[in-house]
C-alpha cells in the first residue's frame, strides 16, 4: 500500500471513528516515512480517542516538531491537555502550547484566535495550576510577552496584570518565609533573629517583586495606586537592605535613599521615606 493510500485510509477511519484502524494505517505510513506530518496528526487523534493520552501527546509533539509554525498539531496538544486526567501535570505545557498557538495566529493576522489562545491558557492555569503557574500564565498578557504587540488593546491593562502578579508573589513569599523560619528554628544553635535574616535574605534575593512594583508604578494611570506601590517598593527595598550582608549593601542603599528622597521632594507623607531622608543623610548607620 502506498503512503498516499494509507493516509487516505487513516483519514477515512478517523471520519468513521474507527480509531484502532486509523492508528494502524497511520503507523503503516510512519514505517516508511517517519517524518510524515499528517500521519503523526492522524496517529495523535486516534490515540487520543483510544485514551492512550501520553502516546497521543508524543505523536502531536512529533508533528509539531516537524512543522512548528502550523497550528493543527498544537491544537491537538491543547485539546489533549484539557483532559482532566492530564491537567495537574501539564499546566506549564498547556501555557507553552497556548503561547505558540497565539504566535501562529498573530502571524496570520488573526487577533481573535490569538487572544482566545491567551485567554484559554490563563483560565487553565487559574483553574488547575499552582499560584506560580497562574502568575506565569498572566505574564503572557504583559508587554514583555511575544504576543503583546499584536494584542495590545485587547489584553487587560498591564498595571492590573502586574498588580495581580504582585499579589500572588506577596502571598507565596510570605508563606515561604513563615514556613522556612519555622523549620530552621529547630536547628541546633539557631536563633530567631539569625534565622529570620537568613530566610529573608534568600527569599528577597531571588524575588522579582521590586521589579514588578516598578512596572506597576510605570504603567498605572491611577495616582492612588502609584503612591501605594511607591510605598511598597521603598518598604521592600528597605527590608532587603536590612538583611543584606556587609559589603553587599551599597547598590541597595543607593536605591533606598533615592526612593526616599524622591518621595520627600514631592512631600509624600510616608513616614519611612522621611525617616531615611532626615536620619540617614545625617550620618546614621544603615540598620542593624
Amino acid at each position: 500500500m502506498s503512503t498516499k493510500t494509507a493516509l487516505k485510509a487513516a483519514k477515512a477511519a478517523i471520519d468513521a471513528k474507527k480509531w484502532d484502524e486509523a492508528a494502524q494505517q497511520a503507523n503503516l505510513v510512519l514505517e516508511k516515512d517517519p517524518q510524515n506530518y499528517f500521519a503523526k496528526l492522524f496517529l495523535g487523534r486516534a490515540l487520543d480517542k483510544l485514551d492512550k493520552l501520553e502516546d497521543a501527546a508524543k505523536a502531536y509533539r512529533d508533528a509539531a516538531n516537524i512543522k512548528p509554525d502550523e497550528a493543527p498539531a498544537w491544537l491537538g496538544l491543547r485539546g489533549l491537555y484539557e483532559n482532566k486526567s492530564l491537567a495537574p501535570t501539564t499546566v506549564d505545557e498547556y501555557t507553552r502550547v497556548g503561547i505558540k498557538l497565539a504566535e501562529i495566529f498573530a502571524a496570520a493576522d488573526d487577533a481573535h484566535k490569538a487572544q482566545t489562545a491567551i485567554d484559554k491558557l490563563v483560565d487553565n492555569a487559574r483553574a488547575r495550576g499552582t499560584k506560580q503557574q497562574y502568575a506565569n500564565a498572566l505574564a503572557t498578557q504583559l508587554p514583555s510577552s511575544s504576543i503583546y504587540s499584536c494584542l495590545e488593546g485587547r489584553l487587560p491593562d498591564p498595571a492590573k496584570t502586574y498588580t495581580r502578579i504582585a499579589e500572588i508573589f506577596e502571598e507565596e513569599e510570605n508563606k515561604r518565609i513563615t514556613s522556612e523560619i519555622a523549620n530552621r528554628r529547630t536547628r541546633i544553635g539557631a536563633t530567631t533573629e539569625g534565622v529570620t535574616k537568613d530566610v529573608k535574605r534568600e527569599v528577597y534575593g531571588g524575588s522579582d517583586l521590586e521589579h514588578i512594583y516598578e512596572q506597576i508604578i510605570d504603567w498605572t494611570n491611577d495616582d492612588d495606586l502609584r503612591r501605594e506601590y511607591e510605598e511598597k517598593l521603598l518598604q521592600r527595598a528597605y527590608d532587603h537592605l536590612l538583611v543584606l550582608q556587609e559589603g553587599r549593601k551599597k547598590e541597595k542603599l543607593d536605591k533606598v535613599m533615592k526612593l526616599a528622597h524622591d518621595m520627600v521632594v514631592i512631600k509624600h507623607p510616608y513616614t519611612l521615606a522621611w525617616e531615611i531622608e532626615l536620619e540617614w543623610r545625617s550620618g546614621l548607620d544603615v540598620g542593624p
